[in-house]
């Protein structure tokens, strides 16, 4: 079974060429601490059996310059993917990404919400950067906590042929028993054909219930539209391997299929271009 890890992010040890720029997230230290560079990181997935990697762009640390994503996607094609971000209030969003997409090879967006953490998501500038990649062709990730997840639906339902990910699940809440009560608000989201799901490591390290969880979503979304992703090394533990075997010990109540999806086709699907 080939196994695509949809979200790993990659830092670069040059930063006279990639410069470190803290972005929104200064107070984190995991850059500094855990940090991998793209022939690192992918020497690691391939000793855990990974066959690709998404470069997530992390803007923790080289903020919105998101050239070492694509720089590095480009020298190891066919094993990786740039999925870039963008500030969508700045004066410059929509050239900038037309620029890493056309000129760059990027192959999806990742935008935070405008007005900080808690945010509504369907914002103006959302929406024109979201324009932007449609007319692109170019998947859109979504980065939203719990408290935003009831305004995901609106600016999903005015792009219907664009893809869109949800990162991490959306934070939602995942403790309590297994039928997750608290998670109302992410499975009323089940509905939106071009929405899919990202199950990181942090999303299985929420609850106590992992493998119910996956159940629980593929019966919801269809695994067709859930993908697994490390969150490496954002995870601030440095056994990648032990990421994977968490992955793949959480999915063996799937059916073959299912399991297949999840850890892999999903991404597949929606970037050919990941391996």
């Amino acid at each position: 079974m080939d196994i695509i890890d949809a979200h790993t992010h990659i830092v670069s040890h040059d930063i006279d060429r990639y410069p470190i720029d803290p972005g929104v997230d200064e107070e984190q230290a995991w850059h500094r601490d855990h940090s991998v560079d793209a022939d690192e990181l992918l020497a690691q997935a391939a000793a855990a059996g990974v066959r690709g990697v998404a470069f997530v762009q992390a803007i923790s640390c080289h903020g919105y310059d998101n050239r070492y994503v694509v720089d590095s996607a480009r020298r190891h094609p066919g094993r990786t993917i740039a999925i870039g971000a963008v500030r969508p209030d700045h004066p410059d969003a929509r050239a900038s990404l037309r620029r890493d997409v056309i000129e760059g090879g990027m192959n999806g967006v990742r935008l935070f919400s405008v007005g900080g953490a808690t945010a509504p998501l369907d914002h103006p500038d959302m929406r024109a950067i979201t324009a932007e990649a449609a007319e692109l062709g170019v998947p859109v990730v979504l980065l939203a906590v719990a408290s935003q997840l009831l305004s995901v639906r609106p600016l999903v339902d005015a792009f219907p042929s664009v893809p869109f990910v949800l990162d991490h699940c959306g934070f939602a809440d995942l403790g309590g028993v297994e039928s997750f009560p608290g998670a109302g608000d992410l499975f009323a989201l089940a509905d939106l054909a071009n929405l899919s799901c990202k199950v990181s490591s942090i999303t299985l390290q929420a609850t106590a219930h992992p493998r119910a969880l996956w159940a629980a979503l593929v019966s919801r979304f269809g695994s067709d539209r859930l993908m697994w992703g490390s969150d490496f090394p954002h995870t601030n533990q440095p056994d990648y391997a032990g990421l994977v075997d968490l992955a793949k010990r959480t999915t063996e109540g799937l059916d073959p299929g299912a399991r297949a999806d999840v850890l892999g086709a999903t991404a597949r699907r929606l970037w050919p271009a990941v391996g």
